[in-house]
This record gives structure tokens, sequence and C-alpha cells, in this order.
């Protein structure tokens, strides 16, 4: 350990030159004298082809050595044959022989395991060796050059445990981060949502999103246990982000710009005119209809075979992307400062749909006199959204649902002999009702506008009288403006005559007459304006004391902190009917009738106290403590349970310090073991259920007498309180054979307990109110998680890596509300959560005639949903015995709606100034039922999805699908129902440097391209109808997009 300890005080004091030089000095013999020449040259880091400051160039033989200037420069006397050592912590030491070179430049590379030893944690950092949590980083520099719109995407993959999820491929959609499953069961104000801490000010999902990857250094993930130091608000697991600072040195800017390209992954397959008539035809015939004018003549046939219209072929488009970043850091010793601009714009592949953000981040340290810094940063973000969408919700004062999924729908289910257009005029059918063509030559429109800023300052000073006692304020403070604007204007649609021999509406052939009265059919679509706006601010204000010392082997850090937040927020909304100014989208622009337009608006307030302590031990390196302790006040409970309390303690054993263990075990480097144990509490459910709450309502007429009214909302909880959590985490860390191998493992435990329920299924109907939630409910979760890394080098010039990460993880229900009049298989106490599938049972599909009736033989009063069996049909179990199939005979059809086991793979290499890289994902288990809109069959309105076209029919009675109008086929059943299994090639990445003589040759510290494909292929897919990652086969299509960059640096 004395040897070490050299190194030890390196990292904590920053002299490594002195160390090192004095080293050499007791542990080397000079080398012969030989002619001495001057030695100059520039270190550079490798990657970012920068110089490096403060760098050790020292004779490897002697003690002579400096340290490079600001610009990374260096001059050194040394022997002509002599060999120099150059090293920085965080970086591999190179050593090189200087052979009478005047001049030579060194690029460093990063050493991946020494720039671990530093991980963010909550309110500070931590040596990566003496990190006792379930904690994760993710370096930025993996993720910086992939196309996303916001950084929670770019996260897809890259740490075990971590779910993402997209909302779906439309631009502007949001992505979902959840950290090892959570579970809530609260009626509202619930979330699943982690906690995101940016720079140790605690912030929202927005910001987090609103981030560009060039700005941030990295991103730590705390799970469990590890997120108690954050008490209540680390319930679901915490986020912590640390932004990019200037460094010493001269100034540099960086650039980087892509440009991309988006199409849908798969757009399903439709019925075409021909098959969708013909399918019809075969339906008619097995049910032995005698009406013919629902059948298709063979005229009608031959006309559809050449008549076939895709709208979203006419309206489908690629869409495109840029991204530009520029960022200038550098400085002197006693500040530096960082400034950094993003834009980014991506357009859809509909209409005028767009997303486009942009932001400013600006930051600096200044030692302002001796042990006293300041560090200032102030951020602005801005997106704004624009749907060309229908307007389908008939009343209220906003749109809430996203209606880009109605529009792609419409142009894939409208049937193909309908055109979307004759002789320019829009066509009228009575599916879709509207032509979402027409509307985007409206001009209507959804469109969010969201702006931030953020300021966040701090003060830390070092106390000169006490050795390793220093004290840090921070005081954050940041505001959101959210404004929405919705935009739909009606229009006409043409009726044109429609020849054939059924129903007018159902006629195939559109002639390019309009009908003589009616010609035009008037689209509503909404005929209204709605505005909403949103505003909210925060504040944050943490005093933090730390006292940290080392005496011999025993190593203390000791903080305090008090802490307070507060945040307000308001709301107003207005709608207005009946455009009367048409082509301005003003309020103005429609009726002031009273009638026709409403308002409405909120406000609200809360706030928190906070108290929390840390304590971290270690002796001799070896054996480590840390104990953790927060109160939180919440205003959501009354003051009997306002105050929470979480504690947790750690312990780990570093195996691989202790001398018998080198000595036996040589081939690991590094192994710790480490356990904890910690509670936290939730308080995100719905504000004051401990009160008694009312709603205004609209009141009685008593006479001429209007007299409003208030209802009660809710029986309050008096004795409501905090949610609790139990946490568990058995870990192992280690390196082996020379760092070439990492691995780490985490076997974890969580203990739900007090949870809040509503109990809506305890009480009558006709109780008359809602009851508040009550503290009822138990979980238990537990799973496992593990990566393996590997750095490979074949030569100087060739080097390669993989990384694999993988997470299991499941769970059981202890108590729960639930319905008594629940069958047993819906009862949740001892089940998963996820409690599987509910649908009915197959027994197949009838293929002939005789099959079906020697089953009516022996269940003559045998029916499904009414309807009695034929040839064609899907036959199912009669689960309650009573003889017919009817919605009594839903049962669990699946044991598992979710996968319970996700993987990743990264792989990468490079060759010289080449580089790859790919990355893979894989989940396992759990079963998915076709889609809603897969499940149904064509009608005389609407077509379906090509697979329908393998159906039952007389001719083809080994179908793989029943006969199209086979009772309750569109619903879930297992004939539906298939594996969840899924694998994809996330991204991959091609870059390609400027080389590193060129680069010091031309002083152009970094060019760098790149070619990025991201969403590139689906290797197992158990729904080939569509892709994996959307929801419905109808909906806004997952986006795979190439895009070409360029880093560069000056």
């Amino acid at each position: 350990m004395l040897k070490n300890l050299p190194c030890i005080l390196i990292r904590i004091t920053g002299l490594l030159f002195l160390c090192s030089t004095a080293f050499a000095q007791q542990n080397n013999t000079p080398a012969t004298p030989a002619k001495e020449i001057i030695l100059k040259g520039k270190i550079f880091d490798a990657d970012e082809r920068t110089g490096l400051p403060g760098v050790t160039v020292r004779v490897k033989v002697g003690n002579k050595g400096t340290t490079t200037t600001p610009d990374g420069s260096y001059t050194l006397k040394v022997h002509e044959n002599s060999t120099i050592v150059i090293s920085l912590i965080g970086y591999v030491t190179q050593e090189i022989a200087v052979n009478k070179q005047e001049a030579i430049d060194v690029f460093l590379e990063k050493d991946v395991k020494s720039l671990n030893e530093t991980v963010v944690i909550g309110y500070g950092s931590q040596k990566r060796a003496n990190v006792l949590g379930s904690v994760a980083v993710v370096n930025t520099t993996e993720i910086q050059d992939l196309p996303v719109a916001n950084l929670a995407t770019a996260l897809q993959n890259k740490v075990p445990g971590v779910s993402t999820a997209q909302s779906s491929g439309r631009p502007g959609s949001t992505t979902t981060v959840t950290i090892r499953n959570p579970v809530t069961w609260a009626a509202t104000g619930a979330s699943t949502d982690p906690l995101y801490v940016i720079d140790g000010f605690q912030m929202t999902k927005a910001d987090f999103d609103n981030l560009d990857a060039t700005m941030v250094e990295s991103i730590t993930f705390l799970k469990d246990a590890a997120a108690s130091i954050y008490g209540a608000r680390g319930a679901n697991g915490v986020v912590l982000v640390k932004t990019r600072m200037g460094k010493p040195g001269k100034p540099r800017i960086s650039y980087a710009g892509s440009y991309g390209i988006s199409n849908a992954t798969y757009i399903p397959e439709m019925l075409n005119s021909y098959d969708h008539a013909s399918m019809l035809n075969s339906k008619y015939t097995s049910l032995k209809d005698a009406n013919t004018a629902k059948y298709y003549t063979d005229d009608e046939l031959t006309y559809l075979k050449s008549h076939n219209y895709n709208w979203i072929d006419d309206v489908w488009k690629k869409s495109h992307l840029s991204r530009h970043t520029i960022n200038v850091s550098g400085g002197s010793e006693r500040v530096t400062f960082f400034a950094g601009a993003n834009y980014y714009k991506e357009d859809g592949n509909v209409g005028d749909l767009y997303s486009n953000k942009y932001g400013v981040r600006l930051g600096i340290n200044a030692k302002i006199v001796d042990n006293l810094t300041a560090t200032v940063s102030f951020a602005t973000d801005n997106s704004i959204v624009n749907r060309p969408t229908p307007k389908t919700v008939a009343s209220g004062t906003t749109e809430q649902s996203d209606q880009m999924n109605a529009t792609v729908s419409a142009l894939l289910l409208t049937p193909g002999w309908v055109p979307m257009y004759i002789d320019g005029k829009p066509v009228y059918s009575s599916v879709p009702g509207w032509s979402p063509a027409e509307l985007v030559k409206t001009g209507s429109y959804a469109k969010t506008k969201s702006q931030g800023q953020t300021i966040n300052a701090a003060l830390d000073y070092k106390l000169p009288a006490i050795k390793g006692l220093s004290f840090r304020v921070q005081y954050g403070r940041n505001a959101r403006t959210d404004f929405g604007k919705e935009y739909y204007v009606p229009y006409y649609l043409y009726n044109f005559i429609r020849e054939g021999a059924h129903v007018t509406s159902q006629n195939v052939i559109f002639t390019n007459k309009t009908t003589a009265t009616n010609a035009t059919t008037f689209i509503k679509n909404g005929n209204v304006m709605l505005e909403n706006y949103g505003g909210s601010s925060n504040y944050q204000l943490d005093e933090m004391v730390t006292y940290a010392r080392t005496f011999g082997k025993h190593d203390f850090n000791l903080l305090l902190v008090a802490e307070q937040g507060e945040s307000q927020s308001d709301a107003f909304n207005t709608r207005r009917e009946t455009v009367v100014i048409p082509g301005i989208d003003e309020l103005f622009a429609f009726s002031q009738d009273k009638s026709l337009y409403d308002n409405g608006g909120s406000a609200g307030e809360t706030g928190r106290m906070s108290y929390l302590g840390r304590l971290n031990y270690s002796f001799s390196e070896r054996y480590l403590l840390e104990a953790t302790f927060r109160a939180d006040a919440s205003p959501n409970f009354p003051k009997d349970s306002r105050w929470g309390y979480f504690p947790s303690v750690a312990l780990g054993w570093r195996i691989s310090q202790e001398d018998w263990f080198h000595r036996s075990v040589k081939f690991i480097d590094d192994l710790k073991v480490r356990f904890q144990v910690g509670l936290t509490g939730n308080d995100a459910v719905r504000n004051y259920q401990y009160k008694e709450r009312y709603t205004q309502t609209t009141g009685m007429l008593f006479g001429s007498t209007y007299t409003s009214g208030l209802s009660n909302n809710d029986i309050p909880n008096e004795h409501i309180t905090w949610e609790k959590a139990l946490y568990k985490n058995l870990g192992f860390d280690g390196t082996f054979f020379n760092s070439k191998f990492n691995f780490a493992i985490d076997l974890w435990h969580r203990y739900n307990y007090d949870m809040l329920q509503q109990p809506t299924n305890t009480v009558p109907s006709t109780f008359g109110v809602a009851i508040a939630d009550q503290n009822y409910g138990k979980l238990k979760s537990w799973g496992l998680e593990a990566s393996l890394g590997y750095n490979g080098v074949i030569n100087k010039d060739f080097k390669y890596y993989a990384a694999i990460n993988f997470g299991i993880s499941d769970n059981r229900v202890i108590r729960k509300y639930y319905g008594a009049g629940d069958t047993a298989w819906k009862n949740p106490i001892g089940r998963r959560t996820d409690n599987g599938m509910e649908g009915y049972r197959s027994t197949g599909i009838v293929r002939t005639p005789k099959e079906a009736e020697d089953f009516l033989i022996s269940h003559p009063n045998w029916t499904i949903d009414g309807n009695p069996l034929i040839a064609g049909y899907m036959n199912y179990q009669d689960i309650n015995g009573d003889g017919k199939i009817d919605a009594n005979d839903k049962t669990r059809i699946a044991p598992r709606s979710s996968s319970i086991f996700g993987m990743g793979f990264n792989l990468g290499g490079s060759w010289k100034d080449l580089k790859l890289n790919i990355s893979v994902s894989l989940q396992v288990g759990g079963y998915e039922a076709y889609d809603k809109t897969a499940r149904t069959p064509p009608s005389e309105n609407a077509r379906a999805l090509g697979i329908w076209k393998d159906s039952w029919s007389p001719n083809n009675p080994n179908a793989k699908y029943p006969l199209m109008n086979s009772p309750l086929i569109s619903e879930v059943s297992d004939f539906w129902v298939r594996s969840a299994t899924a694998m994809r090639v996330n991204n991959a990445q091609l870059s390609y440097s400027l080389p590193k003589e060129l680069s010091a040759k031309w002083k152009i510290p970094e060019l760098r391209m790149f070619l990025t494909g991201s969403n590139l292929w689906v290797l197992i897919n158990h729904q080939p109808y569509k892709d994996p990652a959307t929801n419905l086969a109808i909906d806004y299509p997952a986006l795979r997009t190439y895009t070409f960059g360029l880093n560069l640096s000056l």
C-alpha cells in the first residue's frame, strides 16, 4: 500500500509530476552521459485532437521533467538516446525513445478504467472503486452522434435495468425512461418516471430531453437503494447529468453537424381493391346471402383489377432532419468558461409536420480568491412541434390525443377503389369521412411551443483553519412556459356519382360527375380554435457542509445538507367555435357568441423541505462503509405524517486489495463485493387527499334565480401517508486479465408497502362519491442485472471491443384491492402485476361443412356470440360449460404480456482512423396478441391488412385465417397470441478521423466524418405484419434514419 500511496495523493492533489520524478529518482540509475538536445513538442488528446495542459513529460532514467503549457506544448533538455515518459491522470501512459529527434508530438489515449475512477453520485462525486450502490454511467461520447431528437431516445440499450420506450415514430414524440420497472396503483398524480438531476438541480423530464449530447459530459443512473439519498423523489431511481464546463487552455471551438433522411421501417401491406371485393363475395357465398346487391359482379372485379388507389402512397414522403451544435470552451487556471448553442430540425412524412428545437448553454467557473470558487451556468431551450391533424374530439378546451395516428389510419384503411381526387377535386367517401390531403390544404394544425430558462449558481469555500472542511451553497431556478394552439377549419369534399349494382355508398366505380343535388359534403373538422397556456417555475436551495480527511489508512467523508424548494404553476385555456373570417388563425376570427366558447384555468403551488447526511468511510482502501439518512417533508400528507425518514447503509469489500488474494488469484486485477439496504418513500400522488375537496357545479334554477353550488369530490383520508419501499442490493464489480475484461453484477430485491390505491371495487356503485387513496397495497419485486465488457488489441492499428448487458426481473402482488366478483384468475394476490392476457381459448378453424355438422350433432344448441356454427368459423372452448360461446367464456390465455428478460449488445472496432460501432437489443419472453387492426377483417367500407388474403373460403379451406365474418374473430383469443420476443439492430456508425499526423500538421485538433443508421433492422419479429416498435399497425410508423455528419474542432 505504501507503494500505491503516491498515486492516491496524485489523484487528490494533482501533483503528478512531482511524485513521479521523486519516485524515478529513488528507483532508477542515471544513464551513460551522452549528447544533450532540446526536445520540443506537443501533447494531444487522441480523440478530441486538442492540446493537453498539465501533462507530465519526464526522462525515464534520471530526475528531469516538465509539464505541458495550457496549449499542450513542452520543452525539455534530454540526452539524445534517452526515453521519455508521458503521463496524465485519465490517460494511458506512453514511453517513447528519443532517437536523436528534436521534435516529438504525442497523442494520448483515454484510460477507460481510470476515467471511471470518479463517478457523479447524489450531492457530489466518488471514486469508482469506492462506489457501493447500484450505479451505472453512460459516457456521452457513445451517443452524441445518434440522430435522435431527445436525449432519452439515445439511451436505448445502454444500461441494464433501464428501459426506454418511444411513444411514436412521429417527429416531436417523447420517450419514456424507467428504472427497474417501478409499479404504482395510485388513482391520480402517480408517476413511474425517475428523478432528473442536472448539475445538482432537480429538474423535469422536459429539461432532460432538451439537452444536447455534445453539451453533456456524463449521465449516471442511481438504482433503488443507491437513490435513497434523494428520499421521496428518488423512489423510482435517479438520472444524474453532469454538463460540460470549461478547462484551462486556449479557447477551443467545436462544431458538430449532421443531415439525415428518414422513412418508415415498415408500412403494412393492405388488401388491394380486387382482393377486397373478391373476399367480400366469398363471405356472402359462405353465408348463402341471397341479396345479390351485395355481390361484386365480374365487370366490377375486372374494373378493380386496374383501379387500386393507395392514399398513403400519394401523401407519405421521406422526411429530413438536420442538427447543428457549436461549443466554445477554454480559460485560465483561475477562470474557465463554456458556451454552446444547438439547433435541431426534423420534418415529418405527412403534410406540414415538423419538430424544431434550439437552445443555448453558458457556464463559468471562477476562483475568486484562494479557497473560494464560484460557478454560474445559464441555459435556455425552445421547442416547437406542428401537427396537421383532424379535430376528432367533439368538445372541450384542449385536444388531448395525438391525431397523427388517425391520419395514418385513414390513409391505410380507405378502400382501394376510392380515389383521393378526381379531376383535381377531393373525393368524399363515408370511410374515412374526411380527406387527409385536403385537411393539409386547409392549414388546420395542432401546434405546441415550449420554452425553458434555468440558472444555476454555486459558491464553494474551503476553510483554511480546518483542513478538509468545506462549505457549498447552491441555488437553482427554472421557469418553463408551454403554449398550445389548435386551429381546425371546415372544408368541402365532392360527391361523385358511383356506378354499380350496390347501394350508392358501396358502389365501387367512380365517375367524374358530381351528384345533381348535394354536390359537396361539408366536413366540419371541429370548426374550432383552442389555445392553452401553462407556466411553471421552481427553485432549489442547497446548503452543504463537507468534511473529508485521511488519517493513515482511514479515510472519512461526511456530508450534511439542508435543502428546500418551492414550485408554482398556472394554466389558462380557451375555446372558440365557428370561423367567421376564413384563413385567420386567431381567436377574433371565430364567432363571439357566448354559447360557442368557453374558458378554463387553474393554479397550484407546493413546497418541500429536506435534511440529509451521508458518511463514507474507507479503511486501507479495502473495507468500505456508506450510511445515508434523509428526512423529507411533503404537503401531500397531513401534519402528523408529513415527514418521511429514509435511511440506507452499504458495506463493501475490495477483495483484490488483500495481499493473499493477489498472491493466489493473479488474473483478477480488481474485485469488489458490495451490499446495500435502504428505504425510500413516494409522495407523487394527488394533493390534499386528507382534506375535504369540492368542485363548483352548474347549479340550479329556482324560479328566475340561478344558484350555483358545490359538490363533494371524495371522502378524504385523514391518515394518508407515504408509500414506502425497502431495497436490498448485492453487487460484484471487477476487472481481470490486465483490465481487458470488466464486469458488474447486481441482484436486487424491492418490497413496496403502504402503496396508495383507491378502493373503487370495495364499495357499491351507488355509493355516490369516490374514496381517497388508501395506504393498502404490498408488492415484492426482484431481479438480476449484469454487464460484461472486453477490450482487445490485435496490433497498434487494429482494436476492438464487445459489451453485453442484460436484466431479468419479476414481481408478485402481496396485497391489493380488486373486485369481489372477479373470476379466480383475475385475483391478483400471489400473481405478477402483469397478470397475463384475457381472451378466448380457440379450438381451431372449422374446415368443412361436415366438420361443422358433426360438431352440432353433439352440441345441438351451440352458438358463437349468438351465431350457429358453420364452416370457416373459428371455434372456441366453452369455459363455463353452458353450451354456448360468449363473454362469460373469457379466461387467462397467456401468463404475461411484458418481456421478462432484456439484453443489449454493443460491438465495435477500429482500424487506424476508421471506427465501426453496432448496437443490438433483444427482448425475450412475454406474449402479445395481434392488434385490433390486424384482427379486424375487411368490410364493405374499410379494407384490412393483407394477411386477410389468406382467409377461409370454399376454395381455400386450409387457409391460415378464418372466414372474414367469423363471430368474435376480432376479439382477443389465443389464436392471435404470439411470443413477444424481438431482436433488432438499433443503430450502427461508421466514422473516419483525420490522421493524427495530419491533424498536428494542419493544426486541426479534430476532423471526423461519420455515417449513422438508426432503427436499422428487425432480426426477430413474431408479428411480421408490423414493426414491433409500433402499437397498432395503422399508427404512425417507426422510422429508419440514415445520417451523415461532420465534427470539427479548431
